[in-house]
């Protein structure tokens, strides 16, 4: 599909009105479906007939460790017994942990035992599942067997689009989401103005400002206990895209390439100048020495939320690390800040993507038609609407244009925050999406939408784009062959880039890293990496998901919630 054809079927107002009367239909039969008993083998599975055998299938779930003892376990809790009781088919739960999914999901396939449905995350474990022919394809089975999934699709053609391999068929199963900044950089005001500084601009401004956060004690505490920046996870990640690439320092799947000219190119000029930057920002002492080993951000984020941190890249509208620091340090005054221009632009963090994929369905899965009853209940709105706002009269109420009331947030806290992974296909629009749709919100929240509402203004720009051809998303996928090739060159790489930034040595050090990289990957045969790519956008521009396009869907999402 043309990115031109797929605008038209975003924008089609019929056939948008016939999609709403197929959905409407489905969630009334999800419904009925879901009123019989879970345990009666010969209950009317949802979206089955009368008489059908009710389906067993199993279903992955990260674990986060934030079940409360009181509610259970991530397996065994109030909200997997109600899709028991409620759903089309008995679901029994499969836990993962959230930051070692992929080891384990790797020993569930070893021992043949992964679950038929499959959530992650990670685009690139994604390929590497289908590449190994571990997932089934699914257009047949959503034709014969779906009216849910199959309604979502026909409304948001960019998920068929994003959840299509390169043999031209659809594995993936994902969700529309509201286009809204999903990293943000976010400084302390009350240091700047206590300082007589600015919002920092520029690489040099950003420098001093993190130098004076670190020497001039802005807490007041008499004490040289302060940071002036964060460097590790998404910090990181945010500083190389201050310079226009999408090369990182933590993990393995790096994007660096650019467009120039209308084509394709591996840039080494802006790793080299992000490099550069985060050697000075370490020389400089204004960072934690030992953030290298701080792979998840978590020792930067108790250093924010304590009130020792400066400036901080956050991962998502994360109310409640906003709401600890408020706590430590009542008079703390936050702002997302625009990034920096460089030399090569100005750039903005990652966005949400506007369609996400998440689910897969295992090959080897013996009830693919009870796997897409699942698939179909977890996009209804039933489902939907307790897994985000908890039981109606119980956790929420209804307002009067619709939305969903917390009735006791504190004990929503307890009975209903930890159950979020549970929620990876249902969509994320609509007026209960968002912390800008709460009812009531809390004081730590109402600060935290002017936060998010000054990060809509600074990055949501098409004039300051994300960086890159795409999101990572929506590049085809690399054959075996060429994903080897760069994973283990940039695993060397990375290495390379981060003993660089610790070592010291200044631009000399950086530009003997530069030499080094460009030599790793040539004789890893990184050429073929960049080919391939230069050759995907020459023949599939037109029809591909490229970073206008998804400024353009978000848009148009918008338009439709």
């Amino acid at each position: 599909m043309t990115r031109k054809r797929l605008s038209a079927a975003l924008s089609a107002k019929t056939a948008q009105k016939a999609v709403y009367a197929i959905l409407a239909a489905t969630f009334a039969l999800t419904a009925a479906g879901c009123s019989s008993s879970p345990n009666n083998s010969s209950a009317e599975a949802g979206g089955g007939t009368s008489g059908d055998k009710r389906g067993s299938i199993t279903v992955s779930l990260y674990d986060r460790g934030t079940v409360p003892a009181s509610e259970g376990t991530m397996d065994n809790n109030r909200w997997t017994k109600w899709v028991n009781e409620n759903g089309p088919v008995d679901v029994k739960y499969v836990t993962v942990p959230r930051f070692e999914s992929l080891q384990k999901f790797n020993v569930l396939f070893a021992s043949r035992s992964a679950p038929d449905l499959i959530f992650e995350f990670d685009t690139a474990y994604q390929g590497q599942l289908y590449n190994q022919k571990q997932l089934l394809p699914l257009d047949d089975l959503i034709e014969t067997s779906s009216t849910g999934y199959k309604a979502i699709l026909d409304k948001y053609p960019a998920l068929r689009k994003a959840g299509t391999m390169e043999d031209g068929k659809l594995y993936l199963v994902g969700r529309p989401m509201q286009l809204a900044p999903q990293h943000y950089l976010l400084i302390r005001k009350d240091w700047l103005d206590k300082l007589g500084l600015e919002v920092p601009t520029t690489p040099e401004e950003y420098l001093k400002v993190a130098e004076a956060f670190t020497q001039q004690d802005p807490d007041g505490d008499g004490k040289a206990d302060t940071e002036g920046t964060g460097l590790s996870f998404v910090a990181g990640i945010i500083l190389n895209h201050m310079y226009g690439t999408g090369f990182t320092l933590f993990g393995e799947d790096q994007i660096p390439w650019v467009l120039e000219n209308g084509k394709v190119v591996h840039d080494w000029e802006r790793i080299r100048a992000a490099v550069s930057f985060q050697q000075q920002l370490y020389d400089a002492g204004v960072a934690d020495k030992d953030f290298v080993t701080d792979k998840n951000g978590e020792k930067q984020k108790q250093m924010w939320i304590s009130g020792k941190l400066g400036i901080y890249g956050s991962n998502g509208a994360d109310v409640g690390s906003y709401e600890a620091l408020k706590q430590n340090v009542p008079e703390a005054e936050v702002i997302a800040m625009q990034l920096p221009a460089t030399q090569f632009g100005s750039y903005s963090p990652t966005l949400s993507s506007p369609v996400q994929m998440t689910g897969m369905v295992n090959a080897a899965a013996k009830d693919p038609e009870s796997v897409m009853k699942m698939i179909d209940f977890m996009v209804g709105d039933e489902y939907t609407n307790t897994i985000q706002n908890g039981i109606e009269g119980e956790h929420y109420e209804k307002t009067e244009d619709g939305r969903a009331k917390a009735i006791d947030p504190e004990k929503n806290k307890t009975e209903l925050e930890y159950n979020r992974d549970m929620s990876m296909l249902t969509p994320l629009i609509g007026k209960n999406y968002g912390i800008k749709n709460k009812v009531n919100p809390t004081a730590a929240e109402k600060d935290f939408i002017k936060i998010y509402e000054q990060a809509e203004k600074a990055y949501m720009d098409p004039s300051r784009p994300m960086v890159g051809i795409t999101q990572r998303a929506y590049l085809p996928l690399l054959p075996q062959n060429l994903t080897t090739i760069n994973t283990n060159a940039n695993k060397t790489i990375l290495d390379l880039a981060m003993q660089t930034i610790v070592g010291g040595g200044g631009q000399a050090a950086v530009d003997k890293f530069i030499t080094d990289a460009q030599a790793v990957w040539d004789k890893a045969g990184g050429a073929q990496v960049d080919e391939f790519y230069a050759n995907w956008y020459a023949e599939s521009k037109d029809d591909a998901i490229l970073m206008e396009d998804i400024y353009e869907i978000g848009e148009q999402m918008k338009k439709e919630e």
